[in-house]
């Protein structure tokens, strides 16, 4: 038995309602239904769920002009993690081990979380198997906390512990507006190897240039790792989630930073922090799903690029 088979449980929904084989699979879907260091509102364990029932009714092209339908590529829906709650420690090493098996057979796993707090353990387990990229992290904070009320493994320091799995990779956050005095500073001292880009930036420079500039930035990384928080986009936008902050990103600007740089590069991705409590209409879902849509089907047409 694999290690996929006995950490990860089959879920009533598939991910657009799609699925080939597992050994024909490019990218594995893994919902990751955990909350339970969120500070504030707490709800996104329910969030693979609504995103799964989203992506069963949104359409199956691409936003961004790809001539490219999500049934064309070949996901894998493993299901949902069986989480440890109230323990992100057991929770985040079951991850881990998931992630391991399933890149180490030269497959992406594609995560929906559940709060941010996944990443660190999706990095973990890409480090595992040797693969140490760069991130390229939509976020309205900055997570590079080294505790927060005494936890080391918070969604709040969810980049941190990305970065140290990832051996001091680089990280470039899109969407940063909230964050404390102790992040900036670890921004500072990164010299470099850090860049944020917050909402106003993207107003001012355009995304057509941001993702010039995140793509020069990224010039050396071998590997990349795309984190997508919700809370980047502004809560007009995007209610649905735990630690709403405005002057957001709009949805527009993000799928366009994100189709100028995901390419071949890409080892896994993850959604997080959608909130379906706090999401009446459902609208927070549906971006959702549209996000983890399209990075799929930007990977697969990088690829057919070669």
């Amino acid at each position: 038995m694999s290690y996929r088979e006995l950490y990860v449980e089959e879920a009533p929904l598939r991910f657009a309602g799609i699925t080939v084989p597992y050994e024909r699979a490019r990218y594995v879907v893994i919902g990751v239904p955990f909350d339970s260091t969120s500070s504030y509102r707490p709800g996104s364990r329910f969030a693979p769920l609504h995103v799964r029932e989203a992506s069963l009714n949104i359409e199956s092209n691409s936003l961004l002009g790809l001539e490219a339908f999500i049934e064309d590529a070949p996901i894998y829906d493993s299901g949902d993690l069986a989480v440890v709650h109230g323990d992100p420690g057991a929770t985040l090493e079951r991850l881990s081990i998931v992630v391991s098996e399933i890149a180490g057979e030269g497959k992406i796993p594609v995560l929906i979380g559940g709060e941010h707090t996944l990443t660190a353990g999706a990095a973990r387990g890409l480090a595992r198997t040797g693969l140490r990229p760069c991130f390229v992290v939509f976020d309205a904070h900055l997570d590079l906390r080294d505790e927060y009320l005494g936890v080391r493994l918070s969604h709040a320091c969810a980049l941190r512990r990305s970065l140290e799995a990832s051996a001091g990779a680089k990280a470039v956050v899109v969407g940063a507006r909230a964050y404390s005095r102790e992040e900036m500073e670890y921004v500072e001292a990164s010299r470099g190897a850090v860049k944020v880009y917050t909402p106003i930036d993207v107003e001012r420079l355009g995304p057509r240039n941001v993702a010039r500039e995140i793509r020069s930035f990224l010039s050396q990384c071998r590997h990349v790792y795309l984190s997508f928080d919700i809370d980047a986009i502004d809560p007009s936008e995007a209610p649905g989630t735990g630690t709403p902050e405005p002057m957001g990103l709009t949805a527009r600007d993000a799928l366009l930073i994100l189709a100028s740089v995901i390419d071949r590069r890409l080892v896994a991705a993850d959604l997080v922090e959608v909130n379906p409590l706090l999401d009446a209409s459902g609208i927070t879902s549906v971006l959702g799903a549209r996000i983890v849509q399209e990075v799929i089907l930007l990977a697969e047409a990088s690829r057919a690029r070669g």
